[in-house]
């Protein structure tokens, strides 16, 4: 997927929990878990050089790719289990904690996204490294094209009804009763 897609994913990830009231945090909480959920939403790609990440941390990420490969350790939930325990289990600031929680929904949304191309995820990586696809999604295709722009339409209508604009799809609603 393009980071397009994976940006959109993550939007409406965070979204969905800011606008769910899954977390109950005031307007500055929320910008920086929204924040953490683009972050994370791009993250897992940096272990590929041509990813919209990847060439903005061109030394990171071509030492990364070299170490351990693109869709292996940086694609497999078991990492970021492993490092979100570890945040959560840390004292860390509530705004940090947030914005790292914000992440890992983030990368969460970039894997499930990934799951959809062709290519699939090794989902139990490093146990197994069989990859698993939900679908037949091709990077830079119209099909993903189509994708994003549900992703893009879905994220403008919850942030319209997050703000009261209109309520068209009543989303939040649902949530605060």
């Amino acid at each position: 997927m393009t980071y397009k897609t994976h940006l959109n994913g993550g939007i409406l990830a965070g979204l969905y929990i800011i606008g769910s009231k899954i977390i109950n945090v005031p307007i500055i909480p929320s910008i920086i878990f929204l924040g953490g959920a683009v972050l994370g939403s791009l993250l897992p790609d940096i272990d590929h050089k041509n990813s919209y990440i990847g060439k903005k941390t061109k030394g990171v990420s071509k030492t990364i790719n070299k170490l351990a490969g693109h869709r292996k350790l940086f694609h497999a939930p078991f990492l970021y289990l492993l490092l979100y325990s570890l945040s959560v289990g840390a004292s860390l600031q509530e705004l940090i904690l947030i914005g790292l929680k914000g992440i890992f929904i983030g990368i969460l949304s970039h894997l499930i996204l990934d799951s959809f191309t062709i290519g699939g995820l090794p989902w139990f990586f490093p146990l197994s490294k069989k990859k698993f696809s939900l679908g037949n999604i091709k990077t830079n295709s119209k099909l993903e094209e189509i994708f994003c722009g549900i992703l893009l339409f879905t994220n403008v209508i919850i942030v319209l009804d997050i703000f009261k604009i209109t309520s068209i799809f009543t989303f939040t609603q649902h949530f605060r009763q």
